[in-house]
């Protein structure tokens, strides 16, 4: 017997090998599907004809992406209601801008970040590029910022944010089959970005005849935020994908149905017979008669009028156009009366519902942008405000969290009330009030307590009686107010007394 390397006999490894061969020539069973959408017919081919089996970077190809960009862009410039929700949606993501709150264990430190950090949003109008980015981030599906620096910056840190889109970040000459390497992107061997690379200029602006080569950036020095869909996926396609041709049926809809009505309007009457020609009065084809208004007109003989009706009745077109506006909206998870900005169906419980959705959509989406956005920024602003202030430490960006705008509420009366009951029993804590409404507390009680000429520390006790006491009181009030009536206290009841 001849035996290999390992000891294993040469012959049975040959046979087993034939064996698999064989096994492998015989005919397979064919699968039978329990799932009607995997079974295969006519019908199921044609209409999954288009499906495909493509990963997240290659279903995103740099073609597909400008293809569906640029009919993105041409939906939200000839679509009211799509320019509409885009802005909208901006309005209620970014609202005034996010405000910076620090939780390192020294209070003047904090304070002094805060606003250090304050003033240098407003030097470089980062409120308005937040809703720029949020605003291209539905639209072109992806937004980019480059942190840079800008020595016209009208503050001690002299660093901008510029904003470019999403054509810009692109590698004209990738080598094929580039492992790590996708379109204006390189990764390392853990998926990291390592540098972006940018154009100088726009591939749709004035300079598009140059031969633009991309500068590459570092990757710390890019902001890029984009919906994070598919794993694997690393650049981002407009929100309103799969919708897109809904705008395009509802213009249609609408210049049809204006089209019938504008038909039925320019023909005054026809004149029709049912007789044969030999028996009606020869009219020549096409031929008009005018009829003037408070007359009597007579036709020739056998010959009647009747009037244009439009077939395209106008609550037909309102329901269509509704739905069509409605399933646009659906992939923001934008509610009907948000998309259309008409409440007039809606009651108030049903507003309440419909916002529900919305607004754990927009909480995602302030996560994402505080994750890709804002904290890359403040750690490139903590570096160089470091250097530029002096700020002692180990280098490290210290904790710090984000306070959002306030969602519009319908019913102020009703949220006080329960903020009310909800801070009297210590659910809520007056800190995570004020970050509800985009406040800092240590700010809050500080304004309160130089407003009323007292102390930070008597204007907090202040607030307490406020939450506890007067609830205590109430309680006992209640208490006493029952006794006096003949009824037994809860926990007299309980014991028997």
């Amino acid at each position: 017997m001849i035996l290999d390397a390992k000891g294993q006999p040469i012959v049975s490894r040959v046979k087993a090998r034939a064996d698999l061969a064989a096994a492998m020539q015989k005919p397979r069973r064919e699968i039978r599907a329990t799932f009607d959408a995997a079974r295969s017919s006519v019908d199921m081919d044609n209409y999954w004809v288009n499906a495909d089996a493509l990963d997240a970077d290659s279903a995103h190809s740099t073609q597909v992406r400008r293809t569906l960009v640029k009919r993105a862009r041409y939906e939200a410039a000839n679509n009211g209601y799509t320019d509409g929700m885009l802005q909208t949606h901006a309005d209620f993501l970014v609202g005034t801008g996010p405000t910076l709150r620090m939780q390192s264990q020294s209070p003047a430190f904090n304070s002094l970040v805060e606003d250090k950090w304050r003033s240098w949003s407003r030097a470089v109008q980062l409120r308005r590029k937040l809703w720029c980015m949020a605003h291209a981030r539905v639209q072109d599906g992806e937004s980019f910022g480059i942190i840079r620096n800008n020595s016209r910056i009208k503050d001690q840190v002299d660093l901008d944010v510029m904003l470019i889109e999403t054509e810009m970040c692109h590698s004209p000459t990738i080598p094929p089959y580039r492992e790590g390497y996708i379109d204006g992107i390189r990764f390392d061997e853990f998926g990291n970005p390592i540098y972006y690379d940018i154009l100088p200029y726009h591939p749709g602006g004035s300079f598009s005849w140059m031969a633009l080569e991309p500068i590459r950036i570092a990757a710390k020095y890019i902001v890029h935020w984009f919906t994070l869909r598919r794993p694997g996926q690393h650049r981002g396609v407009p929100e309103f994908r799969s919708t897109l041709n809904t705008g395009g049926a509802a213009r249609r809809w609408r210049e049809a149905t204006l089209a019938a009505a504008e038909v039925a309007a320019d023909y005054a009457a026809i004149i029709t017979t049912n007789m044969t020609p030999d028996g009606a009065d020869p009219v020549q084809p096409l031929t008009s008669v005018p009829i003037d208004k408070r007359l009597m007109t007579a036709l020739p003989m056998g010959w009647d009028v009747k009037q244009m009706k439009a077939e395209q009745p106008t609550a037909s077109y309102e329901a269509f156009h509704r739905n069509l506006v409605q399933e646009q909206a659906r992939p923001l998870a934008i509610p009907a009366n948000i998309a259309m900005c008409d409440s007039s169906g809606y009651n108030f419980a049903s507003g309440k519902l419909d916002h529900g959705t919305y607004f754990l959509k927009l909480d995602r989406e302030r996560e994402d942008c505080q994750d890709t956005v804002l904290d890359p920024l403040f750690e490139r602003f903590f570096e160089r405000a470091r250097l530029v202030y002096g700020f002692r430490g180990d280098g490290s960006v210290p904790s710090h969290t984000w306070d959002w705008p306030q969602y519009p509420v319908a019913d102020v009366v009703s949220q006080a009330q329960a903020r009310k009951i909800n801070l009297s029993t210590g659910i809520a804590s007056p800190s995570s009030v004020c970050a509800e409404d985009g406040v800092d507390w240590t700010d809050h009680i500080t304004q309160l307590a130089n407003d009323y000429g007292v102390t930070v520390e008597e204007m907090k006790a202040v607030v307490m009686r406020q939450n506890f006491m007067q609830s205590m009181q109430v309680q006992m009030q209640t208490e006493m107010a029952q006794r006096n009536a003949g009824v037994p206290a809860q926990e007299d009841a309980t014991n028997g007394g």
